[in-house]
């Protein structure tokens, strides 16, 4: 599975010298283990991964949204409506904890 999430980060531009990009796999990995996290996303996501990489949860936040730019400006909104099977995001950017959610039902399935 992370091989495969790898991947289709690669395929959307996203390389792993993102800062963000620890970050995200690590969200996306935490909502598949538990999909209730996302039900309070600072304490339950967000919060640990701060913890574990020594820095807070503002910048965490701040740099998943990176990634979700990244992602959108090298083509990763075809692959977005992909995954998520909702043409939805030709037009709009997911909010971080939208493309977390998106990416954890996709690769759980797996």
């Amino acid at each position: 599975m992370k091989k495969e999430f790898q991947a289709t980060m690669y395929s959307m531009g996203v390389l792993h010298h993102y800062c963000g990009y620890s970050y995200f796999e690590e969200a996306v990995f935490l909502v598949i283990e538990n999909p209730e996290r996302l039900q309070s996303i600072q304490k339950e996501i967000y919060l640990p991964i701060a913890i574990k990489y020594h820095t807070n949860v503002a910048n965490v936040e701040k740099n998943i949204r990176t990634v979700r730019d990244v992602m959108m400006k090298n083509g990763g909104r075809e692959i977005l409506v992909e995954i998520s099977g909702c043409g939805f995001w030709k037009d709009k950017k997911p909010y971080p904890k939208e493309l977390i959610e998106i990416f954890a039902e996709h690769f759980a399935k797996k």
